[in-house]
């Protein structure tokens, strides 16, 4: 695939973000290539009666910026650059520092394509912002929110009872939301290309009840005890009241992210990152 089209989203406007959009400018003038930005999905929805031009996004910002232009985009079935202006950038392609040399070797086609699974979020409360049903690239939490006191949160995996987590709340994340919130909070990583999903408890109060795998065919239910809220890719799009639940399944649509073949593989950013390889001087 060799793509005629550069749909550009920015994320907070600075000097680097400025730079970055110029470079970009110029190495679409100077490639014959068309250049458009958008901000919201509403921008988007003339695409439907357009020709089929090979289209890539490019997100420029962070890790932050990428999911909300995946969110925005998934169900159109683009495929997405991240151009890292942030600090961590694990969902990131390029570093803006080599990022005239990384846009020509993508559109010589020096590149693959990863297929990133979604979740799938419905909830069974009428009093939400949206629609009822979300997709999320990271992950799903449900969490005490702005109560001060524990929130208590049951677990359903294909209809069997697990467990009952008396604490801040419950992060579901996909593979690639394993590096993000999941993490920080003690679970596992788990690499992109792993048909699994993993349920991690955040700050549980009591003894043993520990992150879970699962397998992505699950069915997730979480069953709110007391009131609480629920956050998808850091989006909160509602609360629940006790008894309503959340279910959580794999989406239908997927994130198509473009991995330049000058990136280096998963651990090597992990390490990078986690700084896993730093000298501890002995």
């Amino acid at each position: 695939m060799k793509f005629d089209e550069i749909l550009l989203y920015e994320g907070k406007d600075n000097d680097n973000v400025d730079r970055a959009r110029c470079d970009i400018e110029v190495f679409a003038e100077d490639n014959g290539i068309e250049l458009r930005s958008f901000s919201e999905i509403g921008d988007l929805t003339e695409l439907e009666g357009e020709s089929d031009a090979d289209r890539i996004v490019l997100s420029l910002g962070g890790d932050g910026t990428f999911l909300r232009a995946a969110d925005m985009i998934s169900s159109f079935q683009l495929p997405i650059l991240g151009i890292n202006l942030g600090k961590l950038g694990f969902l990131s392609g390029l570093d803006c520092k080599e990022l005239v040399k990384g846009l020509s070797s993508v559109f010589r086609g020096e590149f693959r394509v990863e297929e990133l699974t979604r979740l799938r979020c419905q909830v069974n409360h009428e009093k939400l912002k949206k629609s009822k049903d979300y997709t999320a690239l990271n992950e799903v939490v449900v969490s005490r929110g702005d109560v001060s006191s524990f929130a208590e949160v049951e677990l359903y995996l294909d209809s069997t009872r697990v467990a009952t987590y008396p604490g801040d709340g419950v992060i579901v994340a996909t593979p690639t939301g394993s590096t993000a919130y999941s993490l920080s909070s003690g679970g596992p990583l788990i690499t992109r290309d792993t048909p699994a999903f993993t349920i991690t408890p955040l700050n549980v109060h009591q003894l043993g009840l520990i992150p879970i795998i699962c397998s992505e065919e699950s069915e997730i239910e979480l069953v709110a005890g007391t009131e609480v809220t629920i956050q998808v890719d850091g989006n909160r799009i509602g609360d629940l009241n006790p008894e309503q639940s959340v279910k959580i399944t794999k989406s239908s649509v997927s994130t198509l992210m473009v991995v330049p073949d000058m990136r280096s593989g998963f651990f090597d950013t992990v390490r990078n990152k986690l700084n896993w390889g730093l000298n501890r001087g002995v």
